[in-house]
């Protein structure tokens, strides 16, 4: 795992260390589960003549939390797309306000996805999906839960960088949660 962050506490750290591979586990699960639910559409449309309804429904609520787990881990682990190029070519001082700054918004981004996506899913509660036959918040899950985490990762960036004058340190090689390779 990662060093503890200067001005973060070891077990707060620790418990975003277990945060994030949570995250990352409940999207590899929901990729397993989106690619064995669109094997049985494709096998009940083609073989039996029998497309399930439920099939397409699910797998795109599945998708919402592979995609948005991994982002929250990317935020985290700065796994995303950067400008690098550009912070590279600015002082030393400017860099720091900009990575600053792009924490900063990165965090309200994060809150703002969790607010209205609440928002969405309060406003649909009563509704139910008819595929599914759930309430059709749950279409709204990912958003909420990916956009605190979200938050919650891009703050401790913040929180971090304004104390140390830094970003969090990243995983070791041998330790890292995601990789480019």
């Amino acid at each position: 795992m990662r060093r503890a962050a200067g001005g973060l506490h070891a077990p707060v750290h620790a418990a975003l260390d277990l945060l994030c591979r949570a995250a990352l586990w409940l999207s590899g699960i929901a990729l397993l589960a989106m690619t064995v639910v669109v094997a049985w559409s494709v096998f009940g449309r083609f073989v039996l003549n029998d497309t399930p309804a439920w099939g397409e429904s699910l797998a795109l609520l599945l998708l919402g939390w592979v995609i948005l787990g991994a982002a929250a881990a990317g935020v985290r682990e700065n796994f995303h797309m950067g400008f690098e190029t550009l912070r590279d070519l600015l002082p030393a001082p400017v860099a720091a306000f900009c990575m600053g700054l792009s924490d900063a918004l990165v965090t309200m981004f994060g809150a703002a996805m969790a607010w209205y996506g609440g928002e969405l899913a309060l406003g649909v509660w009563d509704a139910t999906l008819p595929a599914l036959e759930l309430p059709g918040a749950v279409e709204y899950l990912p958003l909420v839960v990916g956009g605190l985490l979200i938050a919650l990762f891009g703050a401790e960036r913040l929180l971090t960088r304004l104390a140390t004058g830094a970003a969090p340190a990243v995983a070791t090689a041998e330790h890292t949660i995601l990789t480019d390779a």
